[in-house]
C-alpha cells in the first residue's frame, strides 16, 4: 500500500517547502522510500492528483467549527462552504475570520473542532503564528479538487484517500513532548535535537508498535536528516505518514461514526481513546475566579495522569512550573511562543493569573515555638 505524509504550508516556496514522504506499507512495516521537497501548489495538486490507489496524510486543518460555518451562513456540507471560502478570496476569507472573532467576547474569539479540543491543538481559525487558517484556505478547496475520497468530509469510492494528520501527537505518543523542533539558533535547540533523535529511534522499535500497529523503516541518510533538521519539515512529514498508514488499517479510517463531517477530524489512536474513555481535558482547578478571567484560569488543568498531576497548560506536558522558570530565566513571551508552537499566547497570561492566585494571602504571621 503507497503512504503519503505531507507537511503543508499555506505559502510554499524555496525557501519553506511541502515535505512529502512517501512510503510503502507491507505486513505492518512501513518502508520510508523518499523524503522530498515540492515548492509549489501546482506540484501538491499534481502530487494528490496522481492515480491510485493509495492514503494520504496530511497537516492541516480540513475543516472549521461548526458554530463558525453557522455564524456565517455557509452551506450545511463540507464541499459546498469549502467552495465558498474559494469563492471569496484569500482577503475575503481572512475578513470575515476576523470579523467574527471581533464580535466574541474574550477567550472565545478563536473557536476549535471537536477534535481539535481532543487533540489539544490551535484553532483552525488562527490567522497568526502559525498561520493554520491560511492553510485551511489553501489546503482544503485543492484537495476537493482532487475528486479525492476525504475523509470524513467528501465520502465517495476513490481508490484515493486523503485523512487530516497532526504529528504532534506522534511525537507525544512515542517520545512524551511535543517540543521536538523550533529556530536553530533557539535555546532549546540541543534539547529538540534529543527529543527528535528519541522520536526517529522509538520509530523502528515497540513504542510506534504498541501505538500504531506498525514501526517504520528509514535509510540511515534520511534518519539523520530527520534529526538534524531543527524545523523538523521532514520528520513531521514522516510523522503524518505514520499516522496514515495508522488510518489505512482501521475501520472508516480511524474515524469516529459520530464525527461531524463539517469539521473533519485527525486520524490518531488518542483520537479515539480519548473519545472513548477519556476526559476531552484535565480536570480544572477549582479555584476561585472573582479577579481573574475564568477563561484564562480554565487553561490550567491537572491530570494524575499527566506530569504527576502538575498544574499544567491545557492538558498538555507544560507544568505551569517550567513556564514561570522560562521566564525568570529572562526568556520573553515571544520566545517561548516561538520555541513552543504548540503554545498561545493566552496560555502564558494564564501561567501568570494562576501564578498570582497561588501567591495571595491574607496575612503573613510568625510561628513562635
Amino acid at each position: 500500500m503507497k503512504v503519503l505524509g505531507i507537511d503543508f504550508t499555506s505559502a510554499p516556496s524555496r525557501r519553506k517547502s511541502i515535505t512529502v514522504a512517501t512510503g510503502e506499507l507491507t505486513g505492518g512495516v512501513l518502508r520510508i522510500l523518499s523524503v522530498r521537497g515540492i515548492s509549489s501548489f501546482e506540484e501538491f495538486e499534481s502530487e494528490i492528483g496522481a492515480p491510485g490507489p493509495w492514503i494520504a496524510g496530511i497537516d492541516f486543518p480540513f475543516g472549521q467549527p461548526a458554530k463558525l460555518i453557522r455564524a456565517l451562513g455557509w452551506q450545511a456540507s463540507w464541499p459546498a462552504y469549502v467552495d465558498i471560502v474559494w469563492a471569496m478570496g484569500k482577503s475575503g476569507y481572512e475578513s470575515a475570520i476576523r470579523n467574527f472573532s471581533a464580535s466574541q467576547p474574550y477567550g472565545k474569539k478563536e473557536l476549535k473542532r471537536v477534535t481539535d479540543i481532543r487533540a489539544r491543538s490551535i484553532s483552525p481559525m488562527k490567522l497568526g503564528f502559525p498561520a493554520v487558517g491560511k492553510m485551511f484556505f489553501q489546503g482544503a478547496p485543492r484537495i476537493l479538487r482532487s475528486k479525492a475520497r476525504i475523509v470524513p468530509c467528501a465520502q465517495n469510492e476513490e481508490s484515493r484517500v486523503i485523512v487530516e494528520a497532526y504529528p504532534a501527537l506522534v511525537a507525544e505518543a512515542l517520545a512524551e513532548t511535543r517540543s521536538y523542533k523550533g529556530k536553530i539558533n533557539s535555546s532549546k535547540a540541543s534539547a529538540q535535537r534529543r527529543a527528535r533523535a528519541n522520536i526517529v529511534d522509538r520509530l523502528a522499535q515497540t513504542p510506534c508498535a504498541s501505538a500504531y500497529g506498525l514501526v517504520v523503516c528509514l535509510e540511515q541518510t534520511d534518519r539523520e536528516q530527520l534529526i538534524e533538521e531543527p524545523e523538523a519539515d521532514l520528520l513531521d512529514a514522516v510523522l503524518c505518514s505514520v499516522q496514515a498508514a495508522w488510518a489505512s488499517m482501521q475501520p472508516n479510517y480511524g474515524v469516529p461514526a459520530a464525527c461531524d463531517p463539517l469539521e473533519g477530524w485527525i486520524v490518531d489512536p488518542s483520537q479515539l481513546t480519548e473519545a472513548e474513555s477519556q476526559p476531552l481535558v484535565g480536570v480544572r482547578e477549582k479555584l476561585p475566579t472573582q479577579k481573574y478571567s475564568t477563561d484564562l484560569l480554565g487553561r490550567i488543568t491537572t491530570n494524575p495522569a499527566i506530569c504527576h498531576g502538575k498544574p499544567c497548560i491545557r492538558g498538555m506536558r507544560y507544568p505551569v512550573e517550567l513556564i514561570l522558570e522560562l521566564l525568570s530565566s529572562g526568556m520573553t513571551t515571544d520566545e517561548i511562543l516561538s520555541d513552543y508552537d504548540d503554545l498561545e499566547p493566552e496560555d502564558i497570561l494564564a501561567v501568570y493569573a494562576y501564578a498570582a492566585r497561588m501567591s495571595q494571602v491574607k496575612r503573613v504571621q510568625t510561628l513562635t515555638s
